[in-house]
């Protein structure tokens, strides 16, 4: 994740954040599960699962990246 700072006009330091949008999905995938579902253990497996894909996917890219 980057940070920027930038001075804006009036001299005020803003930090911008800028969102990986692989995280951005995979969070949103996190938030649509605890919206839709009731708290439970199937949706503590859920969570868990979109979780360990997260991981995977990264795991992956991370291995293609190093290979190319």
């Amino acid at each position: 994740m980057m940070k920027e700072r930038n001075d804006t006009a009036d001299g005020e330091l803003v930090a911008s954040v800028t969102v990986d949008p692989l995280r951005a999905a995979f969070g949103a995938a996190l938030a649509a599960i605890v919206e839709a579902m009731p708290p439970s253990r199937a949706r503590d497996t859920a969570l868990e699962q979109v979780i360990a894909a997260h991981v995977r996917t990264e795991e992956i890219l991370a291995r293609h990246r190093i290979l190319n």
